[in-house]
């Protein structure tokens, strides 16, 4: 049975990771041992169930950050094919692996474009057998790294059919989370951190006026901090509402008028955006990784034209974005052509369309 190993960041919850479940979830009908490494945060294995459930031949998820014990592990096992993705130990231990003579066969998936993002990879950069990229920035590639084959994955995975939320629905997700039922509601779903930059969802909201602003998911120390400290000044310190992690976001997204991501960068296309349009609830994001690509502006989507990865959104912008959706949000009839498009667009995004297919075809060789 030949073995692949998938080298990855971490385990918890995050856009990149749902891309690792679909990879080794691609190769379950194979006849292929799997073996997952990961990094970082040792006592976080959210996906690990799911890892195991989507693919029996997970023989392992192993927890090896360092570069001297990731050598030692890939010089034992000499797997047939290494997945990496931003796993800092295994790129390390590669170079010297190679200097031995153990070259591993190696596919690196790639999520954004920036250069500051490839510039991590340039120490294996001549190891790579072929890149994945999870949108068309084969240029950005070729400049940075090398002619390895480029594989084009989208992460767009097959999703069930999903109904738009209803006006009842609603009315029953905000009772539930404690919201007025007549308000506008806007807000951010996932994981908040400082490269979502939640404080930019909060300067957007201020523009519109008295609308509630809602908050759901994880938040990493520093952001609470920061985020507590921006509302305790902010006229709507008093309509913010602040989840935390939930077992089940959907009374979350269902609550949303306008689901709004300020992130400072993205890969090819947050998940989160899917889950907010198949709901129909329009989204604002920025345009940065491959969101642009994807998203037809003012069509139950809204963009913010953002060219750099590394800074908040300018404050111009967000108030221009304001200004622009504030008539919108206030016109009932306009706001529900938004919410149409938005749900029909969300549902239509993942048909017809086989990431688990084109990640074996890329992978093929060496199985």
């Amino acid at each position: 049975m030949k073995h692949v190993v998938f080298a990855h960041r971490k385990l918890s919850f995050g856009g990149g990771e749902r891309v690792l479940i679909e990879q080794v979830a691609a190769l379950a009908e194979l006849p292929v041992k799997v073996t997952v490494l990961f990094r970082k945060e040792p006592g976080k294995r959210d996906i690990e169930p799911e890892l195991r459930a989507r693919n029996p031949n997970v023989a392992e998820v192993i927890h090896l950050p360092g570069a001297l014990g990731a050598f030692r592990w890939l010089w034992r096992t000499q797997p047939n094919l290494l997945v990496l993705c931003n796993h800092k130990g295994v790129q390390r231990a590669l170079p010297w692996l190679a200097r031995l003579g153990q070259r591993l066969p190696t596919v690196l998936t790639l999520h954004e474009h920036y250069e500051r993002h490839l510039r991590k990879y340039r120490g294996v950069r001549n190891l790579v057998d072929r890149w994945l990229c999870t949108y068309d920035f084969t240029a950005a590639v070729r400049e940075h790294l090398s002619g390895a084959p480029c594989s084009i994955i989208h992460p767009l995975y097959p999703r069930p059919e999903a109904a738009a939320t209803t006006p009842a629905e609603q009315g029953a997700a905000r009772r539930q989370l404690g919201l007025p039922e007549d308000a506008t509601v806007v807000g951010y779903v996932g994981q908040i951190d400082a490269r979502k930059d939640p404080l930019g969802v909060v300067r957007f909201a201020e523009g519109l006026g008295p609308v509630h602003l809602l908050f759901a998911g994880r938040e990493d120390t520093a952001t609470t901090a920061s985020l507590a400290a921006r509302l305790a000044n902010s006229p709507l310190r008093d309509r913010t509402l602040r989840l935390g992690p939930q077992a089940d976001l959907g009374p979350a997204f269902a609550a949303l008028d306008l689901y709004v991501m300020t992130s400072k960068n993205e890969g090819f296309f947050p998940l989160a955006l899917i889950e907010a349009m198949e709901r129909g609830v329009p989204v604002l994001a920025p345009s940065v990784g491959g969101i642009g690509t994807v998203i037809r502006d003012g069509e139950g989507a809204f963009l913010i034209p953002k060219p750099d990865d590394r800074r908040s959104i300018d404050e111009a912008l967000l108030v221009a974005a304001a200004d622009r959706l504030r008539p919108l949000l206030a016109d009932p009839a306009a706001w529900e052509v938004q919410r149409q498009q938005a749900h029909a667009f969300g549902t239509a995004l993942t048909r017809g369309y086989d990431a688990a297919a084109a990640f074996r075809d890329a992978v093929a060789p060496w199985l």
